[in-house]
């Protein structure tokens, strides 16, 4: 038990480094390429969609570490000290006082993803491998 609670604490610190990320972003001393570099990584770490799935074994995961590894401190090597701990201290704050309702929205926007993801699914399927008459 006291590895899931490492592992979740691992998780929140990554979730709010992303967000300082997010922070960081939105200041306006930090120059536009690394808004570009930003926003990508942002975007990445945010989406539920990878380059590559997350089923495929060994690959699966690879892409999210070479991003991790490679791209995410590329990006805090952009941005100026002052504003990375600004934008930590600011994140820290903010997730450390996230309510129900917060988690709440969190779960509603996977699961519309979730449901988005599926119904393509489906609707690929049966144009794809299904012979029903129109």
């Amino acid at each position: 038990m006291p590895h899931l609670n490492t592992l979740k604490q691992k998780a929140h610190a990554f979730h709010t480094e992303v967000y300082a990320l997010y922070l960081a972003y939105r200041d306006y001393r930090v120059r536009w390429y690394a808004r570009v570099l930003l926003a990508m990584v942002i975007a990445y770490v945010v989406s539920p969609l990878d380059l590559v799935p997350d089923l495929t074994p060994v690959f699966g995961y690879l892409d999210d570490v070479a991003m991790i590894v490679f791209v995410l401190p590329a990006s805090y090597q952009l941005i100026s000290r002052q504003v990375k701990q600004e934008s930590r201290l600011q994140a820290y704050e903010d997730m450390s006082q996230i309510d129900g309702n917060s988690f709440l929205a969190l779960k509603v926007i996977s699961y519309t993803w979730l449901l988005i993801l599926v119904l393509i699914t489906l609707i690929s399927y049966k144009f794809l491998f299904l012979d029903i008459p129109y």
